[in-house]
């Protein structure tokens, strides 16, 4: 597979990006390396943040950040080694003055980013949090659990709404070089953007508040079209879909409407494309998905069907459950929460699994059924 072509440009400024973040890195962390080692790091650190082509668990930097971990005589110092690593490579995307950046192309690498703090945290969750050997009570199990479950949550949320929180401040840099250019009419784009990445913020705390007793931060029911909904959500996901070479194509009649929580469905039909996607990714080639309409008297339903591996059969009873997942560095809050979203707006969601396709299935009751 090809590399993005929204990243070449990028790719040329490579020795810029490499030099400044191993400057950060070595005032951060003085005497331990020496220049050419930091160098060769950095380099693997910013292959990893542009060469899409290399699924993130093969890809030679994380057993660099692995290697380096082991220098340190004490865990503590090697996790910081390895969290300093990664936060260091946001800092430098941040501040290297670099013309030919596009949106896409930050956005992308911000979610490479994301992906490979997730996998650190999974990590070292693990090995740092794991029972006591002599911890046999139940209470002290119980206390466990939901430290564990706190954790887990703490997790999800912080990754869910660091990327939007991200690319706001990286839009926010170029809204303010391109108003010292008096470029008013990028600069207006940008202000687009940074709406959309708030919207996503709010879509994400609203799912989380899904699961509270408490009607906190209920969204009103409005009649929208489904073509609107899937407009907004596309235009996050198309540099996505275009960098893992999924065809996706639409079947929504014109007039299709739902009587629904705008942001809480949005949410949903994220989470289940991204899900296609993440499913996707395992094919080498002809990656399709699809999204169709299909309606009775009574409910209209929402078909989201991609052609990758079938959802494993030990999951098929317990995949809405919360912190199920068969994915490495997945939270397994996702379909939960489209779960408690879809029951919430009178709705439902189920799939099949097949060795051809999986088909997700939203399922939506008509407004004059509801009234």
């Amino acid at each position: 597979m090809d590399k993005p072509n929204f990243l070449t440009d990028v790719r040329s400024m490579k020795h810029a990006y490499i030099s400044y973040w191993s400057k950060l890195f070595s005032k951060r962390f003085p005497d331990h390396y020496d220049a050419t080692y930091l160098y060769s790091l950095g380099e693997a650190g910013f292959n990893y943040i542009t060469e899409y082509h290399i699924a993130a668990d093969f890809h030679p930097f994380q057993r660099s950040l692995m290697e380096g971990f082991l220098v340190f005589e004490k865990q503590e110092e090697g996790v910081a080694f390895i969290f300093w690593a990664v936060l260091l490579w946001r800092q430098t995307l941040h501040e290297v003055e670099d013309s030919s950046l596009t949106l896409a192309a930050y956005k992308q690498m911000n979610s490479r980013i994301d992906d490979l703090e997730s996998f650190i945290f999974v990590k070292y969750w693990k090995s740092d949090l794991s029972p006591d050997q002599d911890n046999s009570s139940a209470i002290n199990l119980q206390h466990d659990d939901r430290i564990s479950l706190l954790g887990k949550m703490a997790a999800s949320m912080a990754h869910e709404i660091r990327n939007p929180m991200t690319s706001i401040k990286g839009f926010l840099k170029l809204l303010r070089h391109n108003i010292n250019e008096n470029n008013y009419e990028r600069a207006d784009s940008y202000l687009g953007f940074i709406e959309d990445e708030c919207d996503q913020i709010l879509m994400q705390v609203t799912g989380f508040l899904s699961f509270s007793r408490k009607p906190i931060m209920d969204e009103e029911m409005v009649h929208i079209s489904v073509r609107q909904v899937l407009d907004h959500i596309l235009s996050l996901l198309n540099p996505r879909l275009i960098n893992e070479n999924v065809d996706l194509l639409l079947d929504i009649p014109p007039g299709a409407m739902l009587y629904v929580q705008k942001m809480g469905i949005q949410q949903v039909l994220s989470n289940v494309l991204n899900n296609g996607i993440d499913a996707l990714s395992e094919l080498r080639s002809d990656k399709k998905m699809s999204i169709s309409i299909v309606e009775d008297s009574f409910n209209t339903y929402i078909q989201v069907a991609n052609n990758g591996p079938r959802v494993p059969e030990e999951l098929y009873s317990t995949i809405f459950n919360p912190f199920v997942t068969d994915k490495e560095n997945g939270t397994g809050l996702g379909l939960a929460i489209c779960k408690q979203i879809m029951l919430n707006n009178e709705g439902d969601i189920t799939f099949t699994s097949n060795e051809k396709e999986t088909v997700f299935m939203l399922t939506f009751r008509k407004a004059s059924i509801i009234s």
